[in-house]
């Protein structure tokens, strides 16, 4: 009753300060921003006009260069399917087809950088299609585009001078009629490595109606950046952040002259006390990240289809998370009974936190690095003394890691946050063009361990101070 008693006090605070409508309120946007988000099927032909719009827009950046090539346009014709109803297993059959104003102007195009000839042209739907599709076959097409030209004749092999006039005054050889302005390729696209019709590419749609121009991808690609990005990443952060300032003023305003008083003077130790206050900051911020949380699955699963548990791990986590914050902030408040140092002193153990996490991150590739080049003997290894990112010297490792083994461990799990995201929407091969195919560096066991024995540390010197002081 006395644990319902505080967090019935806390809700008050959070109430009448306006924090808690602004939380829902946020909360509240981000579940109508997710539901707005939609995913439309498409076609190969839509795949491919991707990198046909690219290649264009580049193009007009530079309109010399542009002209210099020959002007030249692509165009995809005759697309034909072997499954219309079931497109991710379907192989497709196409023409490749390359304009340019005149026939002459083909020649420039095949001295140009432009993806025009059998084996430019292989190379870059290729490319293109390298997520969804094994194999590419490219035929037709200009003899001219896909043959080299004759090599010159090398000087020596030209003849004495008493020829070379004979060569001058003979006539000049009739080239014949220049090439069509056109070139066509057939192109023939087998083996779809796409088994789900989830993740087959789809168009991103916005504000329930609006096309995301250039967002062409997989269903479930969506869904993981929607949950991973705008939730698990942004989301998160800004939750974790309004979440310190609300909460890093409900201890200053319990030690304030007069509110302490009353509130000692009932039979509670003051250890309790303070951990009643701790646990009900924890489960103020619990209950909004549930709403928030329940309501964006809904609303995924509701415009996707794609209903995935592991996401709903946010909740357990993002609340873990904030209590090593909440530890500090709480230490904070007992020494000094201000809610302003609170929130500063949050915050920067919040950006070292993530500082040392983020470089020794960087010392573990670094390493990792290291023994596969040892270990492949390809190119030159690295050198062991390079400083990390031109900053950090190689002497200065051992501090971070040693930093980064007695501190809790926020970065990683935002790591691992990201991964169990991912597992729960990406298929195998997803997975594994997302890195998440590999062992991840540490356990659950040392990120829980090592992050709850901080908060253990922090929250018992609060409790000993609170204790021991006399207000």
């Amino acid at each position: 009753m006395q644990f319902l008693a505080f967090l019935k006090d806390s809700y008050r605070e959070a109430r009448n300060g306006w924090m808690l409508q602004i939380m829902l309120v946020l909360a509240s946007l981000l579940i109508a921003l997710v539901a707005s988000i939609g995913y439309r099927p498409i076609t190969l032909e839509d795949t491919l006009s991707q990198p046909f719009k690219g290649m264009k827009w580049a193009m007009s950046l530079n309109p010399q260069a542009y002209e210099k090539m020959g002007k030249p346009e692509v165009s995809v014709e005759n697309f034909a399917s072997t499954n219309k109803a079931e497109p991710w297993r379907a192989d497709y059959t196409f023409e490749y087809v390359v304009r340019v104003p005149a026939g002459e102007d083909i020649r420039k195009v095949r001295n140009s950088p432009f993806p025009v000839g059998k084996d430019r042209v292989k190379q870059f739907l290729g490319q293109a299609l390298s997520q969804t599709y094994e194999t590419v076959e490219v035929a037709g097409g200009l003899l001219e585009l896909d043959v080299p030209p004759p090599k010159a004749v090398p000087k020596e092999d030209e003849g004495d001078d008493e020829e070379k006039p004979k060569k001058k005054k003979a006539e000049p050889k009739d080239e014949g009629p220049p090439p069509p302005p056109e070139s066509r390729y057939t192109v023939t696209v087998r083996g779809s490595k796409v088994d789900d019709p989830l993740a087959w590419p789809h168009q991103v749609t916005a504000l329930f109606a609006f096309d995301l121009p250039g967002f062409h991808i997989s269903l479930r690609e969506g869904v993981y950046l929607t949950e991973n990005y705008i939730v698990g990443g942004i989301g998160s952060w800004l939750a974790l952040l309004v979440a310190v300032i609300i909460t890093a003023g409900f201890i200053p305003t319990m030690l304030a002259k007069g509110s302490l008083d009353l509130i000692v003077s009932k039979p509670i130790g003051r250890t309790r006390l303070l951990i009643y206050k701790y646990l009900g900051g924890l489960m103020f911020i619990f209950l909004l990240t549930t709403y928030a949380v329940v309501g964006v699955w809904l609303a995924v699963g509701l415009r996707s289809g794609l209903w995935s548990p592991n996401f709903l791990a946010v909740i357990p986590l993002l609340t873990f998370y904030f209590a090593v914050l909440y530890a500090v902030s709480t230490l904070a408040a007992v020494l000094t009974r201000s809610t302003i140092v609170a929130i500063l002193m949050t915050g920067v153990t919040w950006a070292m936190l993530w500082g040392i996490g983020k470089v020794n991150d960087g010392i573990e590739t670094r390493l990792a690095a290291a023994k596969e080049v040892n270990a492949e003997a390809k190119g030159p290894p690295p050198d062991p003394d390079a400083p990390m990112w031109f900053i950090f010297a190689r002497k200065s490792w051992p501090v971070f890691q040693a930093l980064h083994t007695v501190s809790p461990r926020t970065y990683q799990m935002d790591d691992r946050l990201g991964r169990v995201i991912a597992e729960g929407v990406l298929t195998p091969n997803q997975l594994k063009a997302g890195g998440y195919d590999k062992e991840p560096r540490a356990s659950w066991g040392e990120i829980m361990g090592v992050s709850s024995a901080f908060i253990g540390l922090v929250l018992g010197l609060a409790c000993w101070r609170f204790a021991a002081r006399d207000y």
